[in-house]
């Protein structure tokens, strides 16, 4: 196989320094764990591979030992390991087995892509203990290279990760994507609690969480990235932006982003008039009354959890399947009921609604990569790190029409 092999018994010794006891739960367990630790570093290489290397290897030994004057430890590696000790990593592998037993969201037990985070804590746990080296490699593209001793970085590790994904299989169930006819038929039920609302706290409720969704999807931004959209920043171009004979809003966004090391602004454009009729301005303005009269705020984040902490998208998901529940009520051609409400969420629903809609109504594949240019760490150009929010508008402002071409398909 290419890694390591001992047997179960050898591998309970190597990594508690002593030999099972009969009828400890434990032990037993252990052994268990050992067992499907040991199938999977096998599940790893194809069987048609191995029984090749053994066939080759067999072949070229008996030749060898027909026409040559050599002694077989010459020939053949020694198996096995002398010493009780664990080399391989099997302690590491049999807590990364026994956790993955835990409860997943989207079936029985966790996927192994959240498994493999026991890999991520004890490779970073390990560094941070007394083997970490200082050694460090210089790649061809001139980036640093770190080198670590740490069993989880080692060949049989890798070996049993691998077994263990093609044991353990992938589902993935990705966000539903919302539509433009989805979004407004939410507005329109958004407007009906808006008006019948009870309580100013109830109508905030319903301005938060129907602004972010327009946000995330006028912007086509991640779920996480909405919460990064400024106050100032929005009041700064609010009354400009209007006036213009094309008038939009500025959507004017603060923080650093995935893939980048710098805090940056990134400007993007929702025009007023959509393909659809979205009432962006409508909603815009009764958050924005809401933020700079009645609250008094002018600073800050736009959507804030308390002052000066900002909000995260969990905070408004409830309401917002709520409203994809009653939009399904009224009408399933738009919701149909085989789509599960929990199968839409603010963290993508929104930017992959909204690159659907573009790309279904043609808008140039440049225009949707310009709209979400700061998601590529290659091309992210939305701004220098540390430039002033006007400076970074006057940058932009050329390729403000090609930019507005996004927000008008929708």
């Amino acid at each position: 196989m290419g890694v390591p092999f001992e047997c179960d018994l050898c591998s309970f010794q190597n990594v508690t320094g002593r030999d099972p006891v009969l009828g400890d739960h434990n032990d037993h367990f252990t052994l268990i764990a050992i067992r499907r630790v040991l199938l999977d570093v096998m599940w790893a290489r194809e069987p048609d591979t191995v029984a090749g290397n053994w066939a080759r290897a067999r072949r070229d030994y008996l030749t060898a030992i027909s026409h040559l004057s050599l002694r077989t430890e010459s020939l053949l590696p020694l198996l096995g390991n002398p010493v009780m000790t664990d080399r391989v990593g099997m302690g590491v592998a049999i807590l990364t087995v026994v956790t993955s037993l835990r409860a997943g969201v989207h079936s029985a037990n966790i996927q192994y892509d959240t498994m493999r985070k026991t890999q991520t804590w004890y490779g970073n746990a390990f560094d941070a203990g007394r083997e970490y080296t200082c050694d460090t490699v210089i790649g061809l593209d001139q980036k640093k290279q770190y080198l670590s001793s740490s069993h989880t970085f080692g060949k049989w590790y890798s070996r049993f990760m691998k077994g263990a994904r093609l044991r353990m299989g992938m589902i993935r169930r990705q966000n539903e994507a919302l539509t433009s006819a989805m979004v407004l038929a939410m507005c329109r039920r958004a407007e009906l609690d808006w008006r019948s609302a009870q309580s100013t706290a109830r109508r905030v409720e319903v301005e938060d969480v129907v602004c972010f969704m327009l946000l995330g999807f006028g912007s086509g931004l991640r779920g996480e990235e909405v919460p990064l959209v400024s106050l100032e920043g929005l009041l700064t171009f609010w009354k400009e932006t209007r006036e213009e004979e094309d008038s939009y809003m500025m959507i004017t966004l603060k923080g650093r982003f995935k893939g980048e090391v710098d805090e940056r602004w990134h400007i993007v454009p929702i025009c007023d008039g959509t393909r659809s009729g979205i009432p962006f301005r409508l909603w815009m303005e009764r958050i924005m009354y809401r933020r700079v009269i009645l609250q008094g705020r002018t600073l800050g984040w736009l959507f804030e959890e308390k002052p000066g902490k900002r909000a995260k998208f969990g905070l408004y998901q409830d309401y917002f399947r709520t409203l994809i529940e009653k939009v399904r009520e009224e009408d399933q051609k738009l919701v149909p009921s085989a789509v599960e409400t929990t199968d839409f969420s603010l963290w993508r629903s929104l930017r992959r609604g909204a690159v659907l809609e573009t790309t279904t109504h043609k808008v140039d594949v440049q225009v949707i990569e310009l709209i979400n240019r700061w998601r590529k760490k290659e091309a992210a150009r939305g701004s220098e790190a540390g430039l002033p929010m006007r400076q970074v508008y006057t940058q932009v402002r050329s390729a403000l029409p090609t930019m507005k071409e996004f927000s008008r398909a929708l």
